[in-house]
């Protein structure tokens, strides 16, 4: 695997559209059941607990980056997606909101680089923003734990008067392919544990 060059990422979404990394709005190509690494995505039996089941994931995924609520992001900006070249996805639920999504991506040349320095730069350019429903915030908590690039982003949004909701997203690039992971209501600690298995699988 040492000739390929992956990113992972274990994402945790949040339900409202607009204050979150998203699932569609740039121009990647959509995510198939039978593109390349199939054989490298983790199963749900290699998910830590226990009741974790299999769930639908988009044909068109889109960059998990995809902050649209925030007022300066324009898609252009950040053009690794344009040349993401096969992904394969899956998903799982454990019941009572806590969900994690898997994305690999194959890239172009030194395009996998890009969609590291991709990350960093919609973060630094939407740390902190309010799409006039949704104050959303976006930080880099860690980096270099995993692979040969890795970044652990904590997402924070709150609407109204609900709770407050956190999710962590754990990037980690190895070699010369792309792959994306998502979970919801999951500890920084048990999307770190994630990343680092499906790290082991590539």
């Amino acid at each position: 695997m040492a000739s390929r060059t992956l990113v992972i990422a274990v994402l945790v979404l949040a339900a409202t559209a607009g204050c979150q990394p998203r699932t569609t709005g740039t121009s990647a190509p959509a995510v198939s059941a039978g593109s390349a690494h199939a054989a490298d995505l983790l199963t749900r039996r290699d998910i830590p607990g226990a009741g974790w089941r299999p769930v639908g994931v988009p044909a068109d995924l889109g960059w998990s980056f995809a902050v649209s609520g925030c007022p300066v992001y324009a898609a252009a900006d950040y053009p690794a997606q344009r040349h993401r070249a096969a992904a394969r996805a899956a998903a799982f639920s454990q019941g009572h909101g806590r969900e994690v999504r898997l994305i690999l991506e194959g890239y172009a040349d030194s395009w996998a680089d890009q969609a590291m320095t991709d990350v960093r730069k919609v973060i630094a350019a939407c740390p902190r923003y309010d799409d006039g429903e949704v104050l959303a915030s976006h930080t880099i908590e860690a980096e270099g734990f995993a692979g040969d690039d890795s970044l652990m982003v904590r997402s924070d949004h709150v609407k109204g008067a609900e709770p407050a909701k956190e999710w962590w997203t754990a990037v980690v690039r190895r070699g010369s392919t792309v792959a994306t992971v998502t979970g919801t209501q999951l500890t920084e600690s048990e999307v770190r544990r994630i990343a680092l298995a499906q790290v082991d699988r590539l």
